[in-house]
């Protein structure tokens, strides 16, 4: 068994695989595997991977992907072959510090932490930041879940142990171009024991101007909004840690919403200004099509969500009241 498999989705990725690939075979974490799956490119990145393998065949396994299944099914190829003690992601686009699964690997050893997160850089605003804190390190309760669920975080700056993907299998949703590893981070925060954390930055995130998210029309963005909303409550409203950080959990999924209705929003916002008093106008004025979106949208709101905003203390803290006016307004007219 390897310490840690690193998972690498791949699609287009010819100007940022090799960095990438290179930062990950030269880790100084010797006993490691790298599973790369090209999600069925259109470029030369199944060529780089490939000479990656040869160069690199005891560290490098590389899948190639008949069918475009984006970074959730690409990552689900990976995990299926996975053998390490602890699994991290690496997006291709980005890249990571020489030393980064060593310490996490050694840190994970440590406390027997079943997630380890490390800080990360953000190179389009040249911010660095470490999500987990101190303060929400060790045994994990219903405050530290709570906390760490509001807080948000990424994948990719963690490891976790293998058998949080395995036992009971989950895997992420496929087909997706955003927000398609939300409902899996809740979970893992759900799921584990414990949590530790190495303060250094360690993973390096590059904001490509081509990006899915900025490349992505309304409708995509609409399926991605909604699917992340019913996969958070699907996967985790069973859980028997569920209960104790339900108002963070259902935070994250009202945050979606809002993302979605503002989304639909977006032409009459743009228009009037962002303005308590211009809400009506902004449904008012909204097609045919949008309604339908924002109604779907708030049946499900409504289905999987038990409290009002107002008794959320997550809700109340963390989302801007314009936001919550507009949705209620959303509420109360499609719910």
């Amino acid at each position: 068994m390897k310490k840690v498999s690193v998972v690498v989705p791949a699609y287009n990725s010819h100007d940022t695989l090799a960095r990438c690939l290179g930062s990950l075979v030269n880790q100084t974490l010797r006993d490691i595997e790298i599973i790369v799956v090209n999600d069925a490119s259109k470029d030369d990145t199944w060529e780089i991977m490939a000479r990656c393998e040869k160069q690199f065949p005891d560290k490098v396994i590389i899948i190639n992907g008949d069918k475009n299944r984006g970074a959730g099914g690409a990552r689900n190829q990976a995990l299926d072959m996975a053998s390490g003690e602890y699994v991290g992601l690496v997006d291709s686009d980005d890249y990571v510090a020489p030393n980064m699964y060593e310490l996490l690997y050694d840190k994970a050893k440590e406390g027997d932490y079943d997630i380890v997160d490390s800080g990360y850089y953000r190179e389009a605003t040249d911010n660095a930041r470490l999500y987990t804190g101190d303060d929400l390190t060790g045994d994990l309760n219903d405050e530290k879940r709570t906390r760490l669920i509001a807080g948000g975080g990424y994948l990719v700056t963690k490891i976790f142990k293998r058998e949080l993907w395995q036992d009971p299998v989950i895997r992420m949703r496929e087909n997706v171009r955003c927000l398609e590893d939300m409902d899996i981070l809740i979970y893992m925060f759900l799921r584990a024991s414990s949590i530790g954390n190495v303060k250094e930055i360690l993973y390096n995130y590059c904001d490509i101007s081509d990006s899915a998210t900025k490349t992505m029309d309304v409708d995509t963005y609409f399926d991605s909004v909604y699917g992340a909303m019913e996969a958070i409550y699907n996967s985790c409203h069973l859980m028997s840690t569920y209960k104790g950080a339900q108002e963070a959990t259902e935070y994250a999924i009202i945050n979606v919403y809002s993302f979605g209705i503002n989304r639909c929003l977006y032409d009459q916002i743009k228009k009037y200004g962002a303005s308590k008093e211009m809400i009506g106008r902004y449904f008012d004025e909204t097609d045919q099509k949008y309604r339908a979106m924002l109604k779907k949208l708030a049946k499900l709101k409504n289905k999987i969500i038990t409290a009002d905003y107002e008794s959320n203390a997550v809700v109340k803290a963390k989302i801007k009241d314009l936001d919550l006016e507009i949705m209620k307004e959303c509420d109360k007219r499609f719910g």
